[in-house]
């Protein structure tokens, strides 16, 4: 077990780091789609674009400073952004599993795959179309996500129920749960009904909650980031090749 996995309390940033980042992320995904409602913008590409970024800038910002300014310069010695072979085990088991169970909540809840209907328009296969629809959602989302939500979150809860007289498994117990919850959380701000709600909600918590026990274990990021790749791969890639 890495022993960067029990976070110093010498470390000068917090759970605060991370709720700011979660508060602004919200916020700015609510703002969109409150002016999307106004058709605005009117570019679907823009609209796209905007969609990743309201998420990206304000989780990402998050760790850069938190690193930077409040840690010790160095996401591999703040959050574990480091990759050692048998993450790749772990990582496309995780990945693999929870989109199994995700597939189980999606009959549940819509009475049908969900994600097999997805679709992605006509392949333009040019710049844009890499980035919109292979690495924003497959490589790029899943690095920027699991820094937050498996890094700087589960880190930081971790670190203050430890802090405050904790035992170390109640605090690990403690920080899976809330970063699974607070993934579930940023994916469901939007959603349009109850049912998707729901789905989503718990799709996401499960995997959120997988990925920040291993990354947690392991004290790396690099299973549960070959975990999210995995997890959105398996929906976007035969969608868009199927």
């Amino acid at each position: 077990m890495d022993s960067d996995l029990w976070v110093p309390r010498t470390r000068r940033w917090s759970v605060v780091d991370a709720a700011w980042g979660v508060v602004a992320a919200v916020i700015l995904v609510v703002l969109l789609g409150a002016t999307a409602l106004r058709g605005w913008p009117g570019n679907p590409k823009l609209a796209e674009l905007f969609s990743y970024l309201v998420v990206w800038v304000p989780l990402l910002g998050a760790v850069l400073i938190a690193s930077m300014v409040r840690g010790r310069r160095s996401l591999a010695r703040d959050f574990g952004f480091a990759f050692r072979p048998l993450d790749l085990l772990w990582g496309l088991t995780l990945g693999v599993l929870a989109r199994l169970i995700t597939g189980f909540i999606e009959i549940a809840g819509y009475g049908r795959l969900g994600s097999a209907g997805a679709t992605f328009g006509e392949p333009a296969h040019d710049l844009w179309w890499v980035f919109a629809a292979l690495l924003a959602p497959v490589l790029i989302s899943p690095v920027i996500e699991e820094l937050f939500f498996r890094g700087l979150l589960a880190r930081s809860v971790l670190a203050a129920g430890e802090a405050n007289g904790g035992s170390r498994r109640a605090a690990l117990v403690i920080a899976i749960l809330v970063s699974g919850s607070v993934f579930a959380l940023v994916h469901v701000v939007c959603v349009g009904t109850p049912a998707a709600v729901l789905v989503i909600g718990l799709s996401t918590f499960f995997f959120g909650a997988g990925a920040a026990a291993l990354a947690l274990i392991t004290g790396r990021l690099g299973g549960a980031i070959v975990a999210h790749v995995t997890f959105n791969a398996l929906v976007v890639v035969p969608a868009l090749f199927g």
